[in-house]
């Protein structure tokens, strides 16, 4: 693409450039090819105007940059380039997510299970929708590999434009705060926002719940932007109250508690599944969730409200709810038929770990054995409140590492501890710990491995080093 025709319409402040020939966009100078029209962003420990230099050695063929630089390429200088990022890479593929439906999902907690469950809805109408998350990218059945919650501006671009040649209608992504606030989707014309709740975390990033619940807003901000916006907000959260009070779209809400336009009931519920039964216009239909928990059952709910709200009828909603047997890392059961029950988990927030614990505590059982850590680099608060949330519900709770990142495990397992009024087994080497539990693990005890979830790496200094907590069980049932 042209230089000239990626600027159309773009306000920079500067004039005439050299029309050169653009063949991708990136802001990791890692990932410079030749052509490339590199954006410099300031990050929280990298200022790409410092790298720039190095992506014209690369062959860079124009840097986008907020602060005047000096090489012998088109320097564009714009005011805001994170927003330049966003709408440079949507201009680049020619506007993709305008020939998708797209249903954006907002939260502390849910998102992933709540866009599965939305796939499976779309699957059971005969209407092709892919997933983009926390676990990557599923189209169809198939996994392709991920890294961030929500991809960086010029990657989910990208991935929409594989998706309009796929003729795959419709999308159901995870939006993180973080890409929120770094405006990684401020181009992406979203046709239904959806709130699931809101609770303790990333407060190194956002510093207050208020301002983490602005970052949150901004999708339904953004969903004003659509022909036919659709607003879907969980009114049993306070957040989510605050927000249906604050947006100027129409909102259908939904719920448990009295004054949710659509209501779900637990009708019946088991170790493995919860039957819900959900009123929407006067009407009944119910939904068979084939992952326990109540926390499930608001994810199904929310999956239901949405659908409801594009008009898909509940006898689909219902097959496709029903289709949702598990999903990678979320309450995920191990089994290598041995007598006691393992879970992996990705609960990594206060609320999340509580949550799963309740769940597993009302299970039939000997013993509840925690295994768990805290992310380095990341919200310190956090760290006591998960320790004493872990003992609260645990029998046997043993403290070890989750992606330390630049942080000593000593120094963060040292934060747990701090909220801890019992003394748990701390080993900070994960798979060590793993391989403990399932060695004292006996005859109905159940065994919840809590943070890593889907991952398949640790994350030590700046490095993602190999592993698994899936791995880790088979490892050593099998060695």
């Amino acid at each position: 693409m042209k230089l000239s025709a990626l600027l159309a319409g773009y306000k920079t402040s500067t004039g005439q450039y050299p029309d050169v020939t653009i063949t991708g966009i990136t802001h990791d100078s890692r990932y410079v090819k030749p052509g490339y029209l590199f954006v410099c962003l300031e990050g929280l420990r990298v200022d790409g105007h410092l790298l720039a230099g190095q992506a014209v050695e690369k062959g860079a063929a124009a840097v986008v940059a907020t602060k005047p630089l000096y090489l012998p390429v088109p320097v564009i200088m714009v005011k805001d380039s994170r927003h330049a990022l966003s709408y440079f890479s949507d201009r680049f593929f020619a506007s993709p997510s305008k020939n998708l439906h797209v249903v954006g999902v907002t939260g502390t907690n849910g998102k992933t299970t709540t866009t599965h469950f939305l796939q499976s809805i779309y699957r059971a109408a005969v209407r092709p929708c892919a997933v983009i998350g926390t676990v990557g990218i599923l189209i169809d059945k198939d996994y392709l590999s991920g890294g961030l919650t929500t991809p960086e501006a010029f990657d989910l671009h990208r991935t929409f434009a594989a998706m309009r040649e796929r003729n795959i209608g419709a999308v159901a992504m995870e939006v993180s705060s973080h890409s929120l606030a770094w405006q990684r989707v401020e181009h992406v014309v979203f046709d239904t926002a959806v709130f699931t709740n809101l609770s303790h975390e990333h407060l190194d990033f956002h510093k207050t719940m208020e301002e983490y619940f602005r970052a949150k807003a901004h999708l339904f901000q953004l969903v004003a932007k659509a022909d036919r916006p659709q607003a879907v907000i969980n009114w049993d959260d306070p957040y989510g109250r605050q927000l249906a009070s604050l947006t100027d779209l129409k909102v259908l809400t939904y719920g448990m508690q009295e004054g949710a336009d659509v209501r779900g009931y637990l009708a019946a519920s088991s170790v493995k599944s919860t039957l819900l039964t959900v009123r929407y216009q006067k009407k009944d239909f119910e939904l068979h969730v084939h992952l326990p928990g109540e926390f499930n059952a608001y994810n199904a709910l929310a999956a239901a409200a949405t659908a409801l709200a594009e008009g898909f009828q509940p006898d689909v909603i219902a097959l496709g709810i029903d289709a949702v047997e598990a999903v990678p890392g979320r309450l995920e059961a191990v089994n290598y038929q041995q007598e006691y029950s393992i879970f992996i988990d990705f609960a990594h927030t206060p609320d999340g770990l509580e949550k799963v614990l309740q769940t597993l505590s009302a299970m039939p059982h000997r013993r509840v054995i925690t295994v768990f850590g805290c992310p380095g680099d990341r919200d310190k608060a956090k760290r006591p409140v998960m320790g004493r949330i872990a003992e609260l519900y645990s029998d046997l709770v043993v403290v070890t590492s989750d992606n330390p990142a630049t942080e000593s495990p000593d120094a963060i397992i040292s934060d747990i501890l701090r909220g801890m009024e019992t003394k748990p087994v701390v080993l900070p080497d994960r798979n060590e710990a793993v391989r403990y539990v399932l060695s004292v693990a006996e005859k109905g005890d159940i065994v919840l491995l809590a943070g890593k979830g889907h991952e398949n790496y640790q994350i030590i200094g700046d490095k993602h080093v190999p592993y698994s907590d899936r791995q880790a069980v088979e490892t050593f049932f099998i060695s």
